[in-house]
């Protein structure tokens, strides 16, 4: 895979920032975060919530976002995030953080319904069910295909599917 480099100006500016959490202190960490957000097609708004800012916090440095689905929930806006190891359900508030992260053999299914005002993703865990409303049509397809893709291969390699 190609590493995605994060131009020199971009690192300057963050070093020069005065708040930084300990666990996001490389900028080009942050950098790869954002880049690898917007290749999962999600729209300008979502780039700049609280879940995306946050992520980098989350994100390990050799783990890589492959989709992402951002929307709303009954309590507010929340962010799917689909990666390489795992899957992250990420809602942040001012002063709230609900993180929970899933792996792909425990998913049971997911559903997907859409209308031409939005997208519904239900995605089934042993854990519990998240629902998100989304207004990113593509970028739900994008990630209820990707989650599918993967609950299959972890099947294949449990010798369920022949």
């Amino acid at each position: 895979m190609n590493e995605i480099k994060a131009p020199q100006q971009y690192i300057q500016r963050t070093f020069r920032a005065k708040k930084r959490t300990p666990r996001s202190l490389d900028p080009a960490h942050r950098w790869r975060i954002m880049q690898e957000l917007r290749n999962t097609g999600l729209s300008h708004y979502a780039l700049h919530t609280m879940e995306s800012h946050y992520l980098p916090n989350v994100i390990h440095r050799d783990e890589h976002i492959e989709a992402a689905a951002f929307g709303y929930l009954d309590v507010g806006l929340a962010m799917l995030i689909a990666t390489n190891w795992r899957l992250i359900f990420l809602d942040r508030k001012p002063l709230f953080i609900n993180e929970d992260e899933v792996n792909y053999r425990f998913i049971s299914g997911v559903m997907y319904n859409h209308t031409p005002i939005g997208s519904t993703i239900i995605l089934h865990t042993r854990i519990k069910d998240f629902k998100l409303l989304s207004f990113n049509r593509k970028g739900a397809q994008k990630f209820v295909n990707y989650i599918e893709e993967r609950c299959l291969d972890h099947m294949q390699q449990r010798g369920g599917m022949q």
